[in-house]
């Protein structure tokens, strides 16, 4: 049983030091990646179609859906917490129930 424990902490703890040189190996393989030139050359067209058409100022149905985007994850957040201890509390009633366990009644 130790043994076991043992060698499982010992496999986890190389896992989690070998994963920050997993990550930086991919990111490193990210950055040495080449862009096509043709990409680039669309992606910089895109852009200036982009900054002609909204001229930099964000439309007023942008901050309306930004504002009410916000107010749903809010929502979403609060609806959440109250799930979740609403949850918690029922479980902890049940647990707390003094059950009998002689047999006998009142």
């Amino acid at each position: 049983m130790r043994q076991t424990i043992l060698c499982g902490s010992l496999m986890v703890t190389f896992l989690l030091i070998m994963l920050p040189a997993v990550i930086a190996t991919e990111a490193r393989t990210v950055q040495t990646a080449k862009t096509p030139p043709y990409l680039l050359s669309i992606s910089e067209t895109d852009i200036k179609i982009l900054r002609e058409k909204y001229n930099y100022h964000p439309s007023p149905q942008t901050i309306i859906l930004l504002t009410l985007g916000i107010l749903l994850l809010k929502l979403l957040r609060w609806g959440a917490i109250f799930i979740v201890g609403g949850v918690l509390l029922i479980i902890l009633m049940l647990l707390g129930k003094k059950q009998n366990t002689t047999g006998m009644t009142c």
